[in-house]
């Protein structure tokens, strides 16, 4: 009778460990499915970087800048810029960055596996929350 309940026991103990198992492998297929790329790029003074995220999910992607340069007392600020690239697969598989003279912002230029080149531009100061 002994040997019964403590077959029922372990039976139940394992069975649990195995739906856990099974929940939490679900749990990051699902939290695993956004696929984000990043790009980084520095501008020709090597005081301004640009790091370029694609993050595709099954409804679409979506695109942001991050400039990253100089504060006021000289430590490194962060901004993010939200790019207007509406886009169901990546776009950013072509890509070139050109820089405007004084680094203030960049012309974006890319191509997605369909090869059609497009391009946004960046004023960092004009588009980019602080």
């Amino acid at each position: 009778m002994a040997r019964r309940w403590i077959a029922i026991i372990f039976g139940s103990a394992l069975l649990l460990v195995v739906l856990a198992i099974a929940g939490i492998a679900t749990l990051f297929t699902i939290a695993g499915s956004a696929n984000d790329v990043r790009y980084d790029f520095v501008s020709p003074s090597g005081r301004v970087d640009l790091y370029l995220i694609e993050t595709c999910e099954r409804e679409g992607c979506t695109h942001q800048a991050v400039i990253e340069r100089p504060g006021p007392e000289g430590d490194p600020i962060q901004v993010r810029c939200g790019l207007d690239i509406e886009a169901v697969e990546p776009v950013f598989v072509s890509l070139d960055v050109q820089w405007t003279s004084d680094e203030s912002g960049v012309l974006i230029a890319f191509a997605g596996a369909d090869n059609a080149e497009r391009s946004i531009s960046i004023d960092f100061d004009r588009d980019c929350n602080a």
